[in-house]
């Protein structure tokens, strides 16, 4: 891959180089323009979903928490 790069960039100078110092002369012969393009009235597709009932509430929990007991040497 490393090679390809590098021969890629070799390339690329030499046509710099020869567009530079005159060697190669592009001239342009005709007009370029964009392709036409038709845009026509379109429709979505339609999805119908049956997913699961959720239901979200609050309650009150007593949780029992450890007790820690540091002691300093």
């Amino acid at each position: 891959m490393r090679f390809i790069g590098g021969l890629l960039l070799i390339a690329l100078i030499v046509v710099g180089v020869g567009i530079a110092t005159g060697f190669v002369d592009l001239q342009k012969t005709s007009e370029g323009r964009l392709p036409e393009i038709a845009i026509k009235e379109g429709a979505l597709p339609k999805y119908e979903a049956n997913v699961a009932k959720v239901e979200v509430g609050t309650r009150n929990e007593t949780v029992e928490v450890p007790t820690v007991a540091v002691k300093k040497p």
